[in-house]
């Protein structure tokens, strides 16, 4: 399984979730099967007039992720995220992603849909 989440940081696992979805720094894409990560970098939606939300659920969707955790959803990015197979998860920002990943299989994390 593969989990994406919204950062603030390139860490890997240390990353620390972010409480913004498109203007985060970038996602942690994390396989679980093989207990590793990628990078993927949302700094040109940081500063964008708009459309952050949207550009950044594409990337979600692009990514092959098949769980997102992180923030709550603006209405834009949630339409193109709605229209995916990746469940949605209510993140913990301010932790890291190993701590939200120990909550996600715990069933701690509420389901956005």
């Amino acid at each position: 399984m593969k989990i994406i989440f919204s950062v603030t940081e390139n860490k890997g696992k240390q990353s620390i979730v972010d409480a913004r979805f498109g203007r985060a720094a970038g996602f942690f894409l994390f396989d679980e099967e093989n207990d590793s990560g990628t990078w993927i970098d949302n700094t040109s939606n940081m500063n964008a007039a708009g459309g952050a939300g949207v550009q950044a659920g594409q990337a979600v969707v692009s990514s092959g992720a098949d769980v997102y955790i992180g923030p709550q959803l603006g209405p834009k990015a949630m339409s193109v995220l709605s229209m995916s197979k990746v469940q949605l998860f209510e993140g913990v920002p301010g932790k890291t992603v190993e701590e939200n990943i120990e909550l996600y299989k715990a069933g701690k994390l509420l389901k956005i849909r």
